[in-house]
């Protein structure tokens, strides 16, 4: 199970399972918290805003996944 570390709006760290992942996409233009928001992220149950791109959250998955095959071959 990889974990990735992602920013909410008020710039709280936020830790995602990535399997529960279900899409990634931008902000149309939004108030409140949604304002200073990147990306939606919608998960299995539910929805997170947050400050990195579509192309930033893509990164951090990849390399929650090599990191958990290196795990798993230690």
């Amino acid at each position: 199970m990889a974990w990735i570390k992602v920013t909410d709006p008020q710039r709280h760290p936020i830790y995602l399972r990535a399997d529960q992942l279900v899409r990634i996409r931008p902000v149309i233009a939004g108030t409140g918290d949604l304002a200073s928001a990147r990306s939606i992220v919608d998960l299995v149950n539910g929805m997170q805003a947050v400050l990195e791109t579509q192309d930033e959250i893509i990164e951090h998955i990849k390399s929650a996944d090599k990191d958990e095959d290196k795990a798993a071959g230690a």
